[in-house]
């Protein structure tokens, strides 16, 4: 696999963009349609494949891929996590397949469902502090505009397989994106076609991880290319900007041991891609 590095700090207008990553691979081909995103150990993170029920161990060294464990028929496969030594993939109708370790290697223990009011769930990530997985839907509820502009993180226990009765963080996007423009960050706006100025951004979530380092949490979306970082309270920490160039469909994040940060793409008019970063605690 190709390794392309480079060493500049980027910021931009509207705010910080990260760091150059320590590294960037490019991916097998059947793994264009990358999705879900979780560390192994220090040297190995799993992945999904957005149509395929197949789970796949790379190695973060140069992104080759060094096992396929199949779990099930093909599906809107989105989230993916590790708890201790199983896994839990998500499909986005809130489908979860529950992964144990097996003599050849990983096999499905069994699937429940998620029952949430949202129809499509992408991210998956393991609190260990909590002892819970977080549950991150990318859909906005539908109704009047104060439901619109609602964001909510879920979580399940991962031995009972049953959702805490209340989110873990409820926010709202006006309130998030007046708490950037707070800390001198310049939203995004677009033109609509009356002629009014609105905020790019929507903040739906493609996954979650927490940082093992600071302890926040930091909320991917593909869709705007950011990560929102939120203290265990629900205050606004920072708002990243991912390069278009390099992750053109950011669809899954994790964190190493060591804090380093992992994000990996679909191929867009070229290959997916794994790229490695300095742990954000670094990156001001």
């Amino acid at each position: 696999m190709r390794i392309l590095l480079s060493v500049a700090i980027l910021i931009s207008a509207h705010g910080t963009h990260l760091r150059t990553p320590l590294f960037m691979h490019e991916l097998p081909a059947e793994l264009v349609e990358v999705s879900g995103l979780t560390d192994v150990s220090d040297t190995s993170v799993a992945c999904l494949q957005d149509e395929e029920a197949l789970l796949y161990l790379l190695d973060v060294h140069d992104g080759t891929v060094m096992e396929r464990h199949r779990f099930g028929p093909p599906g809107d496969m989105e989230g993916l996590t590790r708890v201790k030594d199983g896994f839990y993939a998500l499909r986005s109708d809130g489908l979860v397949y529950h992964l144990r370790k097996a003599r050849s290697g990983y096999a499905l223990a069994d699937t429940f469902r998620l029952r949430l009011p949202n129809r499509d769930i992408e991210g998956l990530g393991y609190d260990e502090a909590r002892g819970v997985v977080l549950v991150a839907p990318k859909d906005v509820l539908k109704g009047d505009p104060q439901l619109r502009d609602r964001r909510q993180l879920f979580a399940f226990d991962p031995h009972t397989h049953q959702l805490l009765p209340e989110p873990v963080l409820s926010y709202t996007l006006s309130g998030i994106l007046q708490q950037a423009r707070d800390a001198g960050i310049t939203i995004p706006v677009r033109t609509t076609p009356k002629g009014r100025q609105v905020p790019e951004l929507k903040l739906r979530m493609a996954s979650v991880a927490v940082d093992p380092v600071t302890d926040h949490y930091v909320i991917l979306s593909a869709t705007d290319r950011t990560l929102l970082v939120l203290d265990r309270e629900g205050r606004f920490v920072h708002l990243y900007f991912l390069d278009p160039d390099r992750l053109p469909k950011p669809e899954g994040l994790t964190f190493l041991p060591d804090g380093r940060m992992l994000i990996a793409s679909e191929g867009r008019n070229g290959p997916a891609r794994l790229l490695g970063y300095s742990g954000l605690g670094l990156q001001h």
